[in-house]
This record gives structure tokens, C-alpha cells and sequence, in this order.
């Protein structure tokens, strides 16, 4: 996975790039969410790993199936991807898209796993002090996690908390072994 990350990280970078010399960063995200859907559709991936099939005809296939949501920029992107051999990157230029659109608008998503659903108090406090520890606008998703026993488990992007009973547990039983 970090190889296709390492491999997706310049076509994001230009993507984003143009997407904002030209002011157009949600347009691009748009786009960049459908081409994903479709490049990951089942019969797609498929059509798209088929060695017999030339990379300019994978790229027109996928253009042509996008074809009305695409402009002229959207449309050599995947030409650019296709002739590289690089359509199956699409999810992770996304993802990364995605991350670099966030960090430019002072914006990032947080996962919380927790235990019991959280309360509307509970989440207005993670969320602010978030903000404050992070510097910017969090947007959190909640996830119930029945395994973690109690507690909380908080991602937002390379920082992990890691709240839970169960790591408390585990580190509990790592100190009376050693």
C-alpha cells in the first residue's frame, strides 16, 4: 500500500496543483471521487487488468463512461494515468487529493472509535480540543466498537490517541511481564 501511495503522491500533487491555480479544488474532488467509484467497480477492475487491452483504450473506456462529468483537463488526467499505467492508483491519488485539499483549507476529518456512542457534550469537547492541539477545523466521524471495551480510539491523519481500555490493558499486562 505505501508503494502505491509513494507512486500516487505526484499525480496528487499536480492534480491539486492546477485544481487550485485554477480555483477549481471541488470540481476536482468531484471528479476525482467518480473516477474512483468507477475505476473500483467490480467489472471495471476487471476490463482495467486485462493485459490485452492497450492502455489508451483503458483510458478512452473510462473517459467514455465519465464522459459528460469530464472537462478537457479531467480527460487528459486519465489519458496521462492510463498511458502510465496508473489507473489502478486512482484511490490513493484520491485519498491524498483529498488530504492535500484539507491541510490548503486548515480542514481535517477525525475518526473516533469508541466503546458507547458519545454524547452531543462529549464530541463538542473532542472536537475542540482537537481544533486547539491540531490548529484547525476538525470534522469528526463517530464509530461504535464494541471490542475496545471502553474508552476512545481518535485518528486524524498521522496522529493516533489511543484512549482505549483495551490498550491500557495491553500495556498493563506488557509492564507486569517485563
Amino acid at each position: 500500500m505505501s508503494d502505491n501511495t509513494t507512486a500516487a503522491r505526484p499525480y496528487a500533487k499536480a492534480v491539486f496543483e492546477m485544481a487550485q491555480a485554477e480555483s477549481k479544488q471541488k470540481e476536482w474532488s468531484d471528479v476525482l471521487a467518480l473516477l474512483t467509484d468507477v475505476v473500483n467497480n467490480e467489472e471495471m477492475r476487471d476490463v482495467l487488468q486485462m493485459p490485452q487491452m492497450g492502455a489508451a483504450a483503458k483510458g478512452g473506456l473510462l473517459i467514455d463512461i465519465c464522459s459528460d462529468k469530464l472537462s478537457d483537463s479531467n480527460r487528459n488526467f486519465v489519458k496521462l494515468l492510463a498511458e502510465n499505467g496508473r489507473l489502478s492508483l486512482m484511490t490513493e491519488i484520491f485519498t491524498l487529493y483529498e488530504e492535500l485539499r484539507a491541510e490548503a483549507e486548515s480542514k481535517i476529518e477525525a475518526s473516533v472509535r469508541s466503546a458507547y456512542p458519545l454524547t452531543d457534550i462529549q464530541i463538542k469537547a473532542m472536537t475542540e480540543a482537537l481544533k486547539k492541539k491540531l490548529g484547525c477545523d476538525v470534522t469528526l466521524v463517530t464509530e461504535i466498537d464494541a471490542t475496545l471495551i471502553g474508552g476512545v480510539v481518535i485518528k486524524a491523519g498521522d496522529l493516533v490517541i489511543d484512549g482505549s481500555a483495551q490498550a491500557r490493558l495491553d500495556s498493563l499486562a506488557y509492564t507486569l511481564s517485563h
